[in-house]
């Protein structure tokens, strides 16, 4: 079957769902979910963060800093994460996921923690980078299969609010350990550690996803989910929907769009991630401090873009505007740097604020967003993983040569590339984008692959 697309009606489950009011307990579940994200973020930025104590300390070379970033959660391990956790996700249910996925979180930081050679922050970066892997696409299905229809913007964006909270804390606690010295990452990776512990206890309240229990004919299932979101509606279920990795790639224009813009955005967002404060080393007159500072600065002006723009609209007017929008101010910011020297400050925080800002205002939640919705249930955590993998697997690559880049050309480069890559999501994105708004994820099926009949799309995928 290419898609499941449930009947219509009042006996309908999932159109109940789409039609609930937003709850606190939608609010909650979604915080607990979100925080795979801030814990991916804050793993990637307390690499970073601690980037110049490492070279220093373990006498990392060019090529070992670039090895470590590609190995991070940035990179690499979260790529083979996402390719192991998306099958399985769809197979036991997204739930199922949770139960293991922060324990191994855990465990790498806390050889972070306590690491006394760069091998043992290898070993532990590539541990807590699968854990990511594995969770964070799980939990932008899930989240996105119990949002109301009118709502899944909204909801949606509480997870890329806590990936920019989660560096922000960690930026803080490395301002507030410079004092400590070359033990200052060590309370950072420390704190990971903790909150990774705490959110999987917090987690075992989690409801599976109605819609995952809906297709895979798990009446009782569905049942639970309802009654904990307060849905009164019959627990009918479409039933039986199994898993193929096969049925992913009928859905080749979702895959066209999705992967593309996911690389053109993560390759200069991961690269920010992970080395930005590499390149603030020859900012005039920035310390460790002050470069964690206008670290915290990008973050910041994400978030507000995210507050001010993309919540307000993102469920009300055409996602394809705000992408567009968005990926503009991206390109404007990198595109300055192409010709002014990124060590002179003020050019450096252009660059910074205003990619921050301009990603918020669309680029990187839209992402997310049709990333979920252009796949069906049965399959989204499959599909999920696959995107969100290779364009990690994207970073990967490219990470291991940006220190040598920088060292051989200058940071001119990178802009350059951040620059050409924004500039050709927009093309993308205008000539593929759905307008996803308002709509339940079934009725984005519909309309973004042509409201064909399922026996003819079948067919025709043959």
């Amino acid at each position: 079957m290419f898609m499941s697309i449930p009947s219509k009606g009042s006996d309908d489950p999932l159109k109940a769902i789409d039609d609930a009011r937003l709850s606190s307990t939608h609010y909650k579940w979604t915080m607990l979910a979100a925080m795979g994200d801030f814990l991916d973020a804050g793993a990637i930025v307390a690499g970073g963060a601690s980037l110049v104590i490492w070279e220093s300390h373990f006498a990392l070379t060019a090529t070992l800093v670039g090895l470590i970033g590609a190995l991070s959660p940035n990179a690499f391990a979260a790529w083979l994460g996402a390719l192991i956790a998306g099958p399985l996700g769809d197979r036991y249910g997204r739930k199922a996921i949770y139960t293991y996925d922060l324990v191994l979180y855990a465990i790498g930081t806390l050889i972070m923690t306590a690491a006394v050679n760069y091998v043992m922050l290898i070993i532990g970066y590539i541990m807590s980078g699968v854990a990511v892997g594995v969770d964070v696409p799980t939990s932008w299905s899930l989240i996105a299969e119990y949002s109301p229809r009118g709502s899944r913007g909204r909801l949606m964006s509480f997870t890329n609010i806590f990936w920019y909270v989660g560096p922000i804390v960690i930026l803080l606690a490395a301002i507030a350990t410079v004092p400590i010295g070359v033990n200052s990452f060590r309370v950072l990776f420390g704190i990971l550690t903790v909150v990774a512990a705490i959110t999987w206890f917090l987690r075992r309240s989690l409801i599976e996803s109605p819609r995952w229990a809906a297709v895979k004919g798990r009446t009782d299932v569905l049942k639970d989910a309802m009654d904990k979101l307060g849905i009164s509606a019959p627990t009918q279920t479409t039933g039986g929907e199994k898993w193929s990795w096969s049925k992913m790639f009928r859905y080749k224009k979702g895959l066209a769009l999705v992967i593309p813009i996911y690389i053109l955005w993560g390759i200069p967002a991961g690269t920010f991630g992970f080395f930005l404060e590499f390149f603030e080393r020859d900012v005039g007159g920035t310390t460790l401090a002050a470069a964690d500072l206008i670290q915290v600065g990008w973050f910041v002006t994400a978030i507000i873009a995210l507050l001010a723009v993309y919540i307000p609209l993102a469920d009300r007017v055409n996602r394809r505007t705000l992408y567009v929008a968005s990926a503009a101010l991206c390109a404007l910011s990198f595109a300055v740097p192409i010709f002014l020297p990124f060590k002179i400050l003020a050019v450096a925080l252009f660059n910074v604020l205003l990619f921050g800002f301009g990603q918020g205002v669309g680029l990187w939640p839209l992402n997310r967003m049709w990333s979920v919705e252009l796949f069906p249930t049965e399959i989204r955590n499959t599909a999920q993983g696959f995107v969100w993998a290779w364009m990690r697997f994207a970073i990967g690559v490219w990470s291991i040569f940006v220190p040598s880049i920088v060292a051989a050309i200058g940071y001119s480069a990178i802009a350059a590339v951040g620059t050409a890559f924004f500039i050709v999501s927009i093309v993308i994105v205008l000539a593929l984008a759905p307008a996803s708004q308002g709509k339940s994820l079934e009725q984005v099926l519909r309309d973004f692959y042509g409201g064909k009949a399922k026996e003819e799309v079948k067919e025709k995928a043959k």
